[in-house]
């Protein structure tokens, strides 16, 4: 089973790269190249695409097969591979198998102009904080700035960040857009194997350009995103782990490029600290939330052009970051108030702002969003306290394999969590 081939009958990367995207490309036929590609596509969009109860052994349904030109090299990475999977989905068995394919996997598009810029960097952006900070850290480079059209928003917010700011700012750079494929099946609410599609949408124009590195900037505390109790299921995009398996595959394959954090070690505030002034009003038109427009965190209140629910990881960990930055009172509007912890408030702007004006309904809805936000105040609130009596670094997974050219990495992420828990501190006591 491969969802691509059942329905698109036809290789993943086929549906990705095309005239529009090809930049100065008009013939590619680097067949291990496209090979990783369509593996990392396919898994993505299996994990996307598979509706299912995550507590279960899905491994029947995990089952994929991928058409592949490197059958034997691509055999040799399905140790690192499965680890990978498993780490990136809190455990969930992905059963991967790779067939023969003989048609050679290539591209021919249009004839294009002359290569005009000799690119000599590749940063993804997405439509949110950490991807515009990265990019202001690109000035001086000649880069191709990728964006993976994860859904609409963050497609049009990373599509505005480059063309109001970036563009001019990084005067030798061009920016790419790698259409989400959308199937006719069900989906699975997960982001988790999303930075597989990401990285699959640089490695062709990596390869092209003879570019060494693939940058995805996400700030430290969300790449580590550590899980302090069972039912908090989180994504591992750029751990250090993540981030080490894939650069493994690429290793055992001989494709020489590695894909690199460059704010690791820094917490969302000092990187939204890079953030230029003259990009200051951009701050608020990002997207950092993890819940989807739709989902229950957004209920009652459509149409007022809101894309932070307020109450999950990624808008709670905003909160915190904007409040302790240069960057304070310059945030997007949320769904339930960044100062507030306290139900009767909640209600109070349900009732002024719902359409639904129901009493019983808008109650429901005040108090799952309390629960909500405050589950996540505790989260934050864990996450000090084991900062401060040294547990922390029981619930990160870290391994000195992963540094191998940061020998002092303990040292830096010491520096950066205590930073961070401070950084708590004054957002819990700043709270309503």
């Amino acid at each position: 089973m491969n969802v691509f081939y059942n329905e698109k009958h036809c290789d993943p990367y086929k549906l990705h790269f095309n005239e529009d995207n090809m930049d100065y490309i008009c013939y590619y036929d680097n067949s291990i190249i496209l090979d990783v590609i369509d593996t990392f596509y396919s898994i993505c969009y299996l994990d996307f695409y598979t509706k299912r109860n995550e507590n279960n052994d899905n491994s029947k349904l995990l089952s994929i097969e991928i058409p592949v030109n490197n059958k034997i090299q691509l055999d040799r990475i399905k140790p690192e591979l499965n680890s990978l999977i498993q780490f990136m989905t809190n455990g969930e068995k992905f059963n991967i198998s790779f067939i023969k394919k003989n048609e050679k996997k290539k591209i021919i598009v249009p004839s294009k102009l002359p290569l005009g810029i000799k690119y000599n960097s590749i940063a993804l952006l997405s439509g949110g904080l950490d991807a515009l900070a990265g990019a202001s850290q690109e000035k001086n480079n000649k880069t191709l700035f990728i964006t993976y059209s994860t859904n609409k928003i963050e497609k049009s917010k990373a599509i505005n960040s480059y063309d109001k700011y970036i563009r001019n700012y990084c005067q030798n750079s061009s920016h790419i857009i790698i259409p989400k494929v959308n199937l006719n099946q069900k989906n699975q609410l997960t982001q988790r194997t999303r930075s597989l599609a990401f990285i699959a949408s640089c490695l062709l124009y990596a390869d092209y350009f003879k570019i060494k590195e693939i940058k995805i900037y996400e700030n430290g505390i969300m790449t580590l995103n550590p899980v302090f109790y069972f039912r908090r299921r989180v994504t591992r995009t750029t751990h250090p782990k993540t981030i080490y398996l894939i650069n493994k595959i690429l290793e055992k394959l001989d494709i020489d490029i590695k894909i690199l954090n460059p704010f690791n070690f820094m917490t969302k505030a000092d990187v939204l600290n890079l953030i230029p002034n003259e990009w200051n009003e951009l701050i608020s038109q990002t997207k950092t939330c993890s819940k989807m427009p739709g989902t229950k965190a957004f209920y009652n209140r459509n149409g007022l052009g809101i894309n932070h629910c307020g109450i999950c990881a990624a808008c709670i960990l905003r909160q915190i970051s904007i409040l302790n930055s240069t960057k304070n009172n310059l945030d997007a509007d949320y769904m339930t108030d960044s100062t507030i912890l306290n139900e009767e408030k909640i209600l109070e702007i349900e009732k002024r702002f719902g359409h639904n004006k129901n009493e019983q309904y808008l109650k429901s809805l005040a108090h799952y969003k309390f629960i909500e936000k405050k589950s996540l105040i505790d989260y934050y609130k864990i996450f000090a306290k084991k900062i401060d009596n040294g547990e922390i670094y029981n619930y990160l997974y870290l391994n000195p394999n992963y540094f191998k050219d940061t020998p002092d990495y303990i040292e830096k992420y010491d520096k950066m969590l205590k930073k961070f828990k401070k950084e708590i501190d004054i957002y819990v006591n700043n709270l309503e």
